[in-house]
């Protein structure tokens, strides 16, 4: 299943990255993360595992797969969590967009799952991990200005 999200973040590229590039600096800015630490690694280094906390006290293990401060993405695998899912390999970009010094933030990830299970994972990654992280974003920007 692919599941992909795209957002306009109201803040230069140069700005929008320094929030995200860190692969345990999510707790920051995604209000459904409350607490993110490197279990193994640097924060932008591959093969780095991170421990995340979720709100609704569900943990998720990750390993940072690819990192790229030039082209503004990382991209990420799950080794543990709650979803019913396997094989999950997500893409957190971002591209400059020039008119208005906005951004554009695209949030991808492609995973197998029981059909049964496809339309709520769609909602929980598309919309609650997705989406919802990438308006906290947003959101914790404006309120760096």
């Amino acid at each position: 299943m692919k599941v992909f999200r795209s957002l306009i973040i109201e803040a230069p590229i140069d700005r929008v990255w320094q929030a995200v590039r860190r692969f345990d600096g999510v707790v920051d800015w995604n209000p459904g993360v409350i607490g993110a630490r490197m279990e193994s690694g640097a924060p932008t280094a591959i093969g780095s595992v991170r421990h995340l906390d979720i709100a609704d006290g569900t943990q998720f293990r990750e390993t940072l797969l690819a990192h790229s401060d030039l082209e503004h993405f990382y991209t990420y695998d799950i080794i543990e969590s709650p979803l019913p899912c396997s094989n999950y390999i997500s893409t957190h970009r971002f591209l400059p967009i020039t008119e208005g010094d906005l951004t554009l933030g695209m949030w991808s990830g492609e995973f197998t799952c029981n059909p049964s299970d496809g339309e709520s994972l769609a909602s929980i990654v598309g919309d609650q991990i997705y989406r919802d992280g990438m308006c906290g974003l947003n959101e914790y920007l404006k309120g760096q200005q």
